[in-house]
């Protein structure tokens, strides 16, 4: 639904939370009856002013398949996600594997409490490290597919992956997955948010989310936006477990100000 304006412009109020409406709002009545080419050519004249004009404003991510990783990473789907080779280590005899390269500005932080010896060493260098990363990012990346790790095997209760984003989220839901490699261990897990001064605990599972990419709901928004989310892994009767995470996103509304670039 539209209503004409006395500058003569069309607002869409119908449509909240969309950087396209941010946009239609710029265009004239007339600009939108000369047909596709010359609403075309005007859309293009005023984009550049309501792109500016969008970072002062929430926006939200609708559905489940694209979240703030994937708008990081594709400047909100308008270019493709960046893939590059990796491998586990410089002699990896199994050869390359091809993921998803991680946002620039999401910071990834994983923290180990125990594993092997052999574990510590691999873990701490490239190109482990960029190998983890990548899996841990990339939606793509299958239960069985060979991406798994050593360094994330063995892992004991206080271990946990973060996220770090560079602007404030009102969190929705969440979503990942695990690798095959000793799944059903992964039990006993909470997902964290921090509020600046502490962490909360907006969900805790028995369970493993293998072998699906699986999207866990909130029951209502957050009450209070992060810019830190992670998974940490709580007491349980497993003394060691593994920790593989493939395609951790977050959901929400993008608190103001922000930008993707």
């Amino acid at each position: 639904m539209s209503t004409p304006t006395e500058d003569g412009h069309v607002r869409l109020s119908s449509i909240a939370d969309d950087i396209l409406r941010k946009t239609l709002t710029f265009l004239t009545p007339a600009d939108c009856t000369r047909g596709p080419a010359a609403a075309s050519k005007a859309m293009r004249v005023v984009a550049s002013t309501a792109n500016r004009q969008r970072y002062v404003d929430s926006y939200v991510l609708r559905g489940d398949k694209h979240g703030v990783v994937h708008a990081l990473a594709t400047a909100l789907g308008t270019r493709r996600w960046p893939t590059r080779a990796i491998r586990r280590t410089p002699h990896e005899p199994y050869g390359l594997e091809y993921a998803a390269t991680p946002p620039a500005r999401l910071g990834i932080t994983i923290h180990r409490v125990g594993g092997s010896v052999h574990a510590e060493a691999l873990r701490q260098v490239e190109p482990y490290t960029s190998y983890v990363a990548s899996a841990t990012v990339d939606p793509g990346v299958r239960p069985d597919r060979r991406i798994c790790g050593g360094g994330e095997c063995r892992l004991r209760t206080g271990s946990w992956v973060q996220y770090e984003i560079p602007f404030q989220l009102q969190l929705t839901a969440f979503r990942f997955g695990v690798s095959s490699c000793y799944a059903e261990t992964f039990v006993d897990w909470v997902f964290e948010v921090f509020d600046g001064e502490r962490w909360h605990v907006l969900m805790w599972s028995a369970d493993s989310p293998w072998p699906e990419h699986e999207v866990f709901r909130l029951p209502g928004a957050a009450d209070f936006a992060s810019d830190r989310f992670r998974i940490r892994l709580v007491e349980s009767s497993r003394e060691e477990r593994c920790m593989h995470i493939r395609g951790l996103e977050l959901f929400g509304t993008i608190l103001p100000p922000w930008r993707l670039d």
